[in-house]
């Protein structure tokens, strides 16, 4: 209970303590229930900046492994739901291509709702570094600075989205569609 008021009081050594303790033991639990290495690394990823995000709210009466091991499993849920919604939308531009459309029935403003969509199936905080990055025009730093995570960590999330992104357009290319 000690390490969960260190991290409520805001000890930055007891937060990365706790990480070191745990960021491994929480990737190998979400990659047995996913088999996905990238859905684990935004997991730990996301349990970590919730955790020092919502530490005031951290409970005294669970122990730091308990709770954990609760926010995985309900960022794991969310990241099950925004894969969902991922594969619908790649769904419906399949369902578009069987349909017959063509380039001069796919209006620019559609590809930027698509393109939109794909951005919002993002999982929160790359979207949030990637929205932080090319729409406010912040550095990497400023972006690390204000989410309070690494500069290394931004890098990784925007050279995530922008391969996502990538893999999207490129999926809308080959359907015809962009």
């Amino acid at each position: 209970m000690n390490e969960v008021l260190s991290i409520k009081n805001g000890s930055v050594k007891s937060f990365e303590q706790a990480y070191y303790s745990w960021s491994e033991k929480i990737y190998t639990f979400v990659f047995r229930q996913c088999n996905s290495e990238e859905i684990a690394d935004e997991v730990v990823q996301q349990v970590f900046v919730r955790l020092w995000e919502k530490r005031e709210n951290l409970s005294l009466e669970h122990s730091l492994n308990i709770q954990l091991f609760r926010m995985s499993r309900t960022i794991f849920i969310d990241e099950l739901r925004r894969a969902a919604r991922a594969r619908h939308y790649l769904d419906e531009l399949q369902q578009k291509k069987t349909q017959n459309f063509t380039e001069d029935n796919f209006e620019g403003k559609e590809t930027l709702q698509m393109v939109n969509n794909a951005i919002e199936s993002m999982p929160p905080v790359r979207k949030q570094v990637f929205l932080m990055s090319r729409i406010e025009h912040l550095s990497h730093q400023q972006i690390a600075e204000k989410l309070g995570i690494s500069p290394k960590t931004v890098e990784n999330h925007i050279n995530l989205a922008l391969k996502y992104l990538r893999r999207f357009t490129l999926l809308m290319a080959f359907l015809g569609l962009y």
